[in-house]
């Protein structure tokens, strides 16, 4: 109902408007339409309202009487403020209210008690006119107020907003159907109003929603003031200042951003800081750590603050919004606010807390296109005291972080540690001079400085605890402090951002800090924070900013830093983005260093996401902080990322990278992830409020060189539990355990026992394999029969029905595990660029695995089997499915398609050179001097089935696809063979034995499905455990595939459908699959140990001391051992609009070939398909 109300709501900003919305929808008993016969007016003289609120009021005007009953009078008042003055609407309210003398009222005059009227306002200008309905309730207390409650929007309220509006009117303020009932009446009108006008805020999350109200209003504004403003516009030169100094990609949309924010939240932090102050008074005295913003902010709201003022630039900034902050703010009990975080969390900044809600109420997708999330104090506290003692313990630097050792100190305590060069100009040979301080702090990516306040905390408590402990009085450890501040402390201190509030913040929060350390401002030193994108290379154009001094020094400072200062430590939390908004040309060179593994260009078959991931803003940081240190030669690195960087296939180049430069890195894993479940583990819980698991990185470089270390740790478990093992650690105390990369992924986590056993992967012995199919809309392409799917696709466009052959794009999927549905397969419907895979299936009868490259949870692996197309989550249900067919239909010279096995040449050779046998180009060999390629098929369907396998191999198959292993043992192979074929037959429900149910169906003839259970060994489909297939062991109940429980997956799919007789063998069947499946897969271990057992009875061929030791110190070279196997073949996929002319559909290949035509495999149209993993004991 309200959602019909927004346009409606919006458009209003006259009161002739707004009658025909009184009329029709609240049913004002409203006759004509004309304004100005419906009321009658009066003059603020009349009323005895004074010269200076006369002035405010543009006229008065009464509603007539619509009802004989009616006890409301209402008044329609139009202001010329753009706020509602209250003062005025108070004095009218003084001249139609009944006094309690008789002898007090007009008798020229109606009157009505106070809280019988109703106020209609409008006020504001142009487009920004808005609507209010106030009232005045009468007071508690006889000598109060009365008080003043609004209900009101205009045109830039939020689409929520205008629902509760329209909700309210139209509940509250619509026409009583008994208009004789003044009581009744009287109640329900005065409960639409519960809101004070501009009513004292109280606790923080109402502050942070109402602030960010109000920056949306700001930003919204000053896009269309943008949009209107000439080149020299006040506006336009302040954002062209911006973007030719310090944000070279600044657009309008992104001013307007960053000013809205910057408004908000600085004057918010400013409140804060003095809640006993007015915000706009002396707000300079808050910025004392930034002589840019200072200027910035008094600039904002001082000195062109007003039109027309002398030397001003002309805007208006109430005409923005501004005053509306400031007095949200002043009114505001910020003690009260305060109080009230405090109250929910003592361990937290409450700045932070408040900047958390407010972006996520102002922004939510900025937050997250940024990557914009509060590091908690714990993991701030322990990478920063971990880079304090490997400073202590690696380096020789007793004080750690606070420690003023010169470089040329340095160099005569560490002979082989270098000068770093000047700039970083190709040849420079001049240096930095050796009185520089060899601990220079950087964090590229602050927000809002938690890590720089942690560092300043950690080196006053050092030196307070050095100074102690030298029996120094508290007077002369503050001297000392006082001293050591400007001289030590800020020039060493740096950081960069990118985000105008943080910045804002990051300023505040240092002032704080210092302030609460005891540290008097005297000294011109600022904080060396600057607005600028860590990510971008200096500017060396000197930008003409006339009358904005201090946005030339702020990028000319900028520069300078990026272009000589050496830093020695880096800390942070960097932004995690997939979809990446750093995408210039500069920004994407960063990671050029990573395209590459072992001497050899990386090239994956899906290059796109590929390139999403080393893309991603978390590795460009890692890069920079990589080049930082190796500049100087040595340093430390500590950071929190994205969890994926410890083990990601597409990271390895990054991985390799960073062992080559770097002597010791030490990696904590804190898990977290959303789709990750840990075996053994009920509840673990990430340490931000994000799904991505996360890993902390302390890594160390020094002068020595020598072998790297890698050391590994987890953390898994309650967020509480976390935050504590944090706080009373670091990389010192913490337990380790030492690691060796492996050859084949560089991983920076523990490798199964096994995985120098690993030589080939499922992918290299393929040609062509790809994407399971995604249609970006499952409800239109995809259905359970073709009736229920052409109506679908009927509705989203009949002209795909009527104008061709619908029946031509009809095709069988396998959707989920056991679930075959139909698919219409159009390039209009369907999104997916599948089709170079698929067409193999379209053409004509196939098989081939289904799987995936990558495992969120490692015990989830799984591999199945299809005859028919897949879509992208059949065999996972969190990450992308890759299908391989076993043949391929390529025509040659001009002729029609042939079937030809899609394997490689170098895979066929190693199995016929491994097996002694011929390899016969379709179907099946003798299995004795001849094999085929179902021959490979079953020989790897049951080797991916073995329980053994899958344990041994677990964080290898988690991060690329299946392993192969091949045997020579002839007996193995054709036992496992046949094992994996009869698991084919079942998965396939080809086997006779799926023929022989196991189960029955219990209950009532209503099979409607309704809520999935089980229980007593029977699986329920209705809530009250009456009607269910009895007979399901409970092992199999809990069989997973690809992370789908599937007994309870293919029901809960059909909730709200009644099952059919089809429906209840099908799902019979799968029962019987599952239950031979988990005795076939147990007889397979059983096999594999009858001949040789792990790994005697495979051919492994790479073994561990093959792997080469990855030294450090040194520069980044390749290694220089063989890679296990080389980079498979790049499939070019057709553009979207080529899909469909390379191979035609041939639907009737999914019904049945004819006889005439040759087959290698049986094919029938009843077929199903499955993927196995059992869930372990």
């Amino acid at each position: 109902m309200a959602t019909d109300h927004r346009a409606t709501l919006a458009d209003i900003k006259r009161f002739d408007q707004l009658v025909r919305y009184l009329k029709d929808p609240m049913g004002w008993p409203i006759e004509s339409g004309d304004f100005e016969e419906l009321t009658f007016e009066y003059t603020p003289e009349e009323l005895g309202i004074d010269a200076s609120n006369a002035a405010k009021i543009q006229e008065i005007k009464r509603l007539r009487p619509l009802s004989a009953s009616q006890p409301w009078g209402i008044f329609f008042v139009k202001f010329e403020p753009k706020r509602l003055p209250v003062v005025a609407l108070r004095r009218i309210l003084s001249q139609v209210a009944l006094k309690k003398r008789a002898s007090a009222n007009s008798a020229e005059r109606a009157v009505w008690a106070a809280d019988d009227l109703l106020f209609i306002s409008n006020y504001g200008e142009g487009e920004g006119r808005q609507i209010s309905f106030a009232h005045f309730s009468q007071p508690a207390a006889r000598n109060d107020l009365p008080t003043l409650k609004v209900l009101g929007w205009d045109n830039l309220d939020t689409a929520l907003h205008l629902d509760a509006v329209a909700m309210e009117l139209t509940q509250h303020l619509s026409w009583p159907e008994d208009d004789t009932d003044a009581t009744a009446w009287r109640q329900r009108w005065r409960s639409a109003f519960t809101l004070r006008h501009r009513e004292v805020i109280t606790t923080s999350m109402d502050l942070s929603i109402r602030l960010a109200e109000l920056a949306r209003a700001i930003c919204e504004r000053i896009k269309s003031a943008l949009a209107i403003e000439s080149a020299r516009g006040p506006l336009t030169k302040l954002m062209t200042a911006f973007r030719e100094s310090l944000v070279h990609d600044l657009d309008a949309d992104g001013f307007a951003d960053m000013y809205a924010q910057t408004i908000a939240y600085g004057l918010l932090s400013a409140r804060i800081a003095d809640p006993t102050r007015k915000t706009a008074d002396d707000f300079a005295a808050h910025m004392r750590t930034s002589p840019f913003l200072r200027e910035l902010m008094e600039t904002f709201l001082h000195v062109g603050g007003r039109r027309g003022k002398a030397g001003g630039p002309g805007i208006d900034f109430d005409e923005l919004g501004v005053s509306e902050v400031t007095a949200l703010l002043d009114q505001a009990n910020m003690e009260a606010v305060i109080r009230d975080f405090g109250d929910r969390n003592r361990q937290e900044d409450p700045v932070i807390h408040f900047y958390e809600l407010f972006l996520t109420a102002y922004d939510k997708q900025k937050k997250i296109q940024r990557g914009v999330f509060y590091t908690p104090q714990p993991v701030v506290s322990y990478i920063v005291r971990s880079v304090h003692e490997l400073l202590q313990t690696e380096f020789g630097l007793a004080d750690g972080l606070a420690d003023t050792t010169t470089w040329g100190e340095m160099q005569k305590e560490h002979p082989g540690l270098k000068l770093p060069p000047l700039t970083d100009e190709s040849g420079e040979k001049r240096t930095i001079s050796p009185d520089e301080p060899f601990v220079q702090i950087l964090d590229p990516a602050t927000g809002t400085a938690t890590f720089l306040v942690e560092v300043i905390d950690l080196i006053y408590r050092t030196l307070k605890a050095k100074w102690e402990q030298q029996r120094l009085t508290n007077a002369k450890q503050m001297a000392m402090w006082n001293e050591y501040v400007p001289k030590h402390l800020l020039p060493r201190l740096h950081a960069f951002e990118l985000m105008m509030a943080p910045y804002a913040i990051a300023h505040m929060k240092v002032g704080l800090k210092l302030a609460e350390t005891g540290y008097r401002f005297g000294s011109e030193e600022r904080a060396r924070i600057y607005l600028t994108n860590a990510l971008e290379k200096p500017d060396d154009k000197q930008a003409k900013l006339i009358g904005f001094d201090a946005l030339a020094h702020e990028a000319e400072a900028v520069n300078e830093i990026k272009r000589l200062k050496r830093f020695t430590v880096i800390v942070g939390n960097p932004p995690y983005a997939n979809y990446s908004a750093n995408l210039s040309p500069d920004a994407r060179r960063i990671v050029d260093k990573f395209r590459t593994f072992r001497g050899v260009l990386i090239r994956e078959r899906n290059q796109l996401q590929f390139e999403r991931n080393i893309q991603d803003d978390f590795v460009k940081f890692i890069s920079i902080a990589q080049d930082l240190v190796g500049t100087s030669g040595a340093g430390v690195l500590g950071y929190i990322t994205n969890g994926t960087m410890l083990a990601s296939t597409s990271l390895r180049g990054m991985r390799e990278n960073l062992a080559q430069q770097f002597g010791g890195l030490f990696e904590l894993n804190l898990h977290g992830g959303g789709n990750e479940i840990i075996t053994g583990v009920e509840d673990d819980e990430n340490v931000f409020d994000i799904v991505q698991s996360v890993a902390i990185h302390v890594y160390f470089r020094s002068e020595r060189g020598g072998p790297t270390e890698v050391r590994y740790a987890d953390l898994i478990g309650r967020r509480s539990l976390k935050y504590g093992a944090l706080a009373s650690n670091s990389v010192k105390s913490m337990s380790w355990r030492q690691i060796e990369p492996d050859v084949e992924n560089c991983s920076f986590t523990p490798q199964d026992e096994a995985s120098s056993e690993i030589a080939r992967r499922l992918d290299s012995a393929y040609v062509k394999f790809g994407a399971g199919i995604k249609t970006n809309r499952d409800a239109v392409a995809i259905g359970f029969d073709d009736a229920e799917l052409l109506k679908s696709v009927k509705a989203f466009d009949g002209k795909l029905v009527s104008t061709k052959n619908a029946q031509a794009s009809l095709y069988s999927l396998l959707y989920r595990p056991f679930d075959i549905r139909r698919i219409f397969y159009d390039q209009a419907v369907v999104a997916s660029r599948s089709l170079p895979t698929m067409k193999h299936v379209i053409a004509g009868p196939n098989i081939g695995f289904v799987c995936s490259s990558t495992w969120t949870t490692p015990s989830r692996f799984s591999v199945g089997i299809s005859r028919l197309m897949v879509e992208m989550k059949t065999g996972t249900h969190d990450r992308g499915t890759t299908f391989f067919p076993l043949y391929r239909y390529e025509a040659f010279m001009g002729g029609e398609d042939q079937q030809i096995h899609n394997l490689t040449s170098e895979f066929v050779q190693d199995w016929c050179a491994t097996t002694q046998t011929r390899f016969v180009p379709i179907g099946h060999g003798d299995g004795r001097k001849t094999t085929g390629p179902e021959d490979v098929l079953f020989w790897f369907y049951g080797l991916f089935h073995s329980p053994e396998y899958r344990r041994r191999y677990c964080a290898a198959l988690a991060q690329r696809f299946p392993i192969m292993l091949l045997t020579s043992n002839m007996e193995l192979f054709r036992s496992l063979s046949r094992l994996g074929g009869e698991l084919i037959a079942l998965h396939l429900l080809e086997s006779p034995k799926v023929s022989h149910l196991i189960t029955k169906l219990v209950g009532g003839r209503q099979l409607a499905v309704e809520k999935i259970s089980w229980s007593r060994e029977t699986v329920w489909i209705d809530r009250a455990e009456t009607v269910g297939f009895q007979g399901v062991r409970e092992d199999v109940w809990n069989f997973h595939i690809g992370g789908y429980p599937v007994c309870e997956k293919w029901l809960k799919d059909r909730k709200g459908r009644t099952l059919t007789k089809d429906d209840l063998v099908h799902y019979q069947k799968v029962v019987v699959a599952l239950t031979e499946t988990i005795r076939l897969m147990a007889e397979i271990d059983k096999v594999i140990d009858q001949h040789g057992g792990w790994p005697a009875a495979f051919n492994a061929t790479q073994q561990a001391n093959d792997r080469p030791r990855v030294q450090a110190g040194t520069d980044v070279t390749p290694l220089t051992a063989k890679p296990p196997n080389a980079p498979p073949p790049v499939v070019h996929e057709p553009a979207p609009t080529e899909w469909l002319k390379s191979a035609a559909p041939k639907p009737q290949h999914l019904k049945g070939a004819s006889t005439a035509q040759a087959r290698s495999i049986p094919f029938h149209q009843e077929a199903t398909d499955l993927l196995i993993r059992p869930e372990p004991s």
